[in-house]
């Protein structure tokens, strides 16, 4: 029997227990650094499958990536010999670990650490490295966004 009394229940447990749950998912869904974090993650995926044509596309055409060496590497046919030459010669195991993510307007930006075991295809050795990244985006008219600047930052392995 439905009474008013087991209505009131039902709302209770709904404003106490649900709403907050469903509150918390439309806010993540919602979020403006959502569509952020979803090119980051695909980015590190495409990485691992040596996926070139699909990781290149998240970059804005004048894209700047600014390696460990400090060597500035721009632009779209930069960036292809860069990928092409790390996905020929090494499988990677790149993790990043976010440590903030935010978004202003048009311009958001993921900044982290990262562990990284590249393996030589050539020899099998195994390289463990450690550092920080920053990655820039930029809403582009269409409403996407694309990687405007990428800098890792490595710490020598130990010994080094």
């Amino acid at each position: 029997m439905n009474t008013p009394r087991s209505r009131r229940a039902v709302l209770a447990l709904f404003v106490l227990v649900l709403l907050p749950i469903f509150s918390r998912i439309a806010a993540a869904q919602s979020s403006p650094t959502a569509p952020v974090a979803k090119i980051r993650d695909a980015w590190v995926e495409d990485l691992h499958t040596k996926q070139l044509e699909p990781i290149l596309k998240f970059y804005a055409p004048d894209a700047v990536f600014l390696q460990p060496s400090g060597e500035r590497l721009a632009g779209s046919a930069a960036l292809r010999n860069l990928f092409q030459t790390i996905m020929g010669m090494f499988d990677s195991n790149l993790t990043l670990h976010s440590q903030n993510l935010e978004a202003s307007g048009d311009l958001a930006y993921d900044s982290g650490d990262f562990q990284e075991v590249l393996i030589a295809k050539a020899t099998g050795a195994k390289i463990n490295t450690t550092g920080s990244y920053v990655i820039i985006f930029k809403r582009e008219p269409d409403g996407t966004w694309k990687i405007i600047e990428q800098v890792f930052t490595g710490i020598p392995p130990a010994g080094t």
